[in-house]
């Protein structure tokens, strides 16, 4: 009569933490497989938006600008840089649904802002999300659409944060490719004009919004996040591709189609602000008269991804670069702007 030998419970034990083992190293080699085909189609979608931005630099002679204004404040201002990218991205039907000659929070744009653009959104950040206005407009006694579809990519407005509807009293060599206009001179700038080259000029990025990783910090406390009244807890930073208003500092709770490398960017303190900042600076309109933000009145949110130690970005000439966010500050400066005569190193 044979006998069947069965396992100790020692043995037992063995196999049980081997194959724990086996599957704790399995677990971060998938999420790293993930995130890097995250990373990958995130570079893809800016690719798109690069060549819709060389579209409508071939259509326009120039590219857009990130923001258009007629308001004094910025709080209420009619279209940002995303909206007037539509036709060049293959979004027809919300092209056709948006009113370009009417306010993007205009009743008649309600359905078209928001419609979620799939190429808008980071996938290692999200793949869809809006922001509800409801409680906004109750809040600002103003008539706005139900929602706003978000947004995770930001022009780089350079390493100053001033907001100033003149956009001439920012210094140029602090200037950023992308900036505010006026209806009247709603064309951004040329190709000709970005004097430090398109291949070292930053034209967008990374801007994770809608994540609890990216709270909004305090104004008053730099190192804490922004409790909102209403609801007594903190908020993650968020943005819109068709809302081109921006918050004032009674209300500093949100990012904006804008992104920098600095607040200041000129010599002394430029007040950097690096990548991947925690809590986030949110964007706010200080109503700096003087249009150069020496006084710190306005600031702009910085670039942030949910990436590892970085965050990718769309250069002038078309090419996506991944960026780490150990970048020399000086060196991150030189890149967001395109005229501003220094020398970068060619090793990026």
């Amino acid at each position: 009569m044979s006998h069947r030998r069965g396992f100790t419970l020692i043995e037992l034990l063995v196999v049980v933490a081997i194959i724990a083992i086996l599957i704790a190293l399995l677990v971060p080699a998938v999420q790293r497989v993930r995130e890097a085909a995250s990373r990958v189609q995130c570079q893809n979608n800016l690719r798109q938006l690069g060549l819709a931005l060389h579209g409508h630099h071939g259509a326009n002679r120039s590219f857009p600008p990130g923001l258009v204004t007629s308001q004094v404040s910025l709080t209420n201002a009619e279209a940002t840089g995303f909206t007037l990218l539509l036709p060049y991205l293959e979004q027809d039907n919300t092209r056709r649904l948006y009113q370009f000659d009417l306010p993007w929070y205009d009743p008649v744009n309600a359905v078209a802002v928001a419609v979620e653009v799939p190429v808008f959104y980071c996938p290692s950040n999200r793949g869809n999300g809006s922001i509800e206005l409801s409680a906004i407009a109750v809040e600002w006694n103003t008539k706005l659409p139900p929602r706003a579809a978000a947004c995770d990519y930001a022009f780089c407005k350079g390493a100053n944060g001033a907001l100033h509807r003149n956009w001439t009293k920012t210094p140029l060599e602090v200037r950023g490719a992308f900036g505010i206009r006026r209806p009247d001179e709603a064309q951004g700038i040329r190709i000709l004009e970005i004097g430090d080259g398109t291949s070292s000029t930053l034209a967008m990025g990374d801007a994770a919004g809608g994540s609890s990783v990216f709270l909004v910090r305090s104004l008053s406390n730099p190192t804490q996040p922004v409790i909102i009244p209403s609801t007594g807890k903190p908020i993650g930073v968020d943005q819109s591709w068709s809302a081109a208003g921006i918050t004032d500092a009674d209300h500093p709770w949100y990012g904006s189609v804008f992104a920098v490398s600095a607040q200041y960017g000129m010599p002394g303190d430029p007040r950097d602000e690096p990548m991947n900042r925690r809590p986030t600076t949110p964007t706010v309109f200080g109503n700096d008269t003087k249009g150069d933000n020496a006084k710190g009145l306005d600031s702009i949110s910085g670039f942030r991804s949910r990436h590892t130690n970085g965050c990718n970005f769309l250069f002038c000439d078309g090419s996506v670069r991944f960026l780490t966010e150990s970048i020399a500050p000086a060196t991150y400066r030189a890149l967001s702007t395109y005229a501003g005569g220094e020398v970068i190193d060619g090793t990026l």
